[in-house]
């Protein structure tokens, strides 16, 4: 499973950015844990956070955490100061393996073709540069500056909780898209799936018959109700298929495993 490291840049003594009562700290942070959680929720990888609270880490002990994860990619979180605007990525400025520029630029494409168009927010472009967590990292590293502290309009979507999650959710896909990493099912097994509400409730009595807990769920397709009987719901394919096993057992034949997100 793809192990990645979410940085998020500053913290506790060191604030970062400031503009005002803003501190970049905090928009790392929040950032970069709405990426954790979105990532460990819709992906098959495994990740981990260099702070997840308001403290001080040292650039030196950020990439060796790292390390010790044995990380396979490292995301800086970072916000950008200095009188101008728009989003931008960086990678090392030395030498590199392909794979870590093709990774930015599935992330910096990605991120920017959903939040560009929607924000209207300036793609500032694919960068690099000699800092010390892109250089130090023994894996694949990203440091992604989100927009500009000091200027009006980037601050603005700062301070927005529907922009923060929507590039959130873009850092996330696009480091998954870079990565390769699956997205994580639920295996939903369905019981059988009837237009007769009363048919449904048979197949529920049976299988409880028979010490297997199911519900009943509606659903339209194609302008058709259908009253669908759960007979269970499983993070791996396999036991969903053992669940399967033992409906068609006690002569069940319609069942089937429907993969959800």
């Amino acid at each position: 499973m793809t192990t990645i490291m979410i940085d998020p840049g500053h913290g506790g003594k060191d604030s970062g950015a400031v503009y005002g009562s803003y501190r970049e700290k905090d928009f790392t942070l929040n950032i970069g844990l709405r990426v954790q959680q979105y990532l460990k929720k819709h992906y098959q990888a495994t990740i981990f956070m260099t702070r997840t609270t308001d403290t001080y880490v040292s650039l030196s002990q950020r990439t060796s955490m790292a390390t010790a994860q044995h990380a396979d990619y490292f995301c800086s979180i970072h916000v950008n100061a200095g009188g101008g605007t728009g989003w931008e990525s960086y990678i090392y400025n030395g030498t590199v393996p392909s794979e870590t520029v093709d990774a930015q630029t599935v992330i910096h494409q990605h991120v920017m073709g959903e939040i560009g168009p929607k924000y209207g927010i300036r793609d500032r472009g694919k960068k690099r540069a000699n800092f010390y967590v892109l250089r130090e990292t023994s894996m694949s590293a990203i440091l992604l500056e989100n927009l500009f502290i000091d200027h009006s309009s980037d601050l603005k979507l700062l301070t927005d909780s529907t922009f923060i999650q929507d590039l959130s959710i873009a850092i996330g896909d696009g480091i998954a898209s870079a990565l390769h990493i699956p997205k994580k099912f639920i295996y939903k097994v369905i019981a059988g799936s009837f237009k007769n509400q009363f048919n449904a409730v048979d197949r529920v009595n049976h299988l409880s018959s028979h010490g297997i807990e199911a519900f009943i769920w509606k659903v339209t397709i194609d302008g058709e109700v259908y009253y669908r009987v759960q007979a269970g719901a499983f993070h791996h394919q396999d036991n969903a298929e053992e669940r399967l096993k033992e409906l068609k057992a006690i002569g069940i034949t319609d069942a089937f495993i429907l993969p959800t997100e």
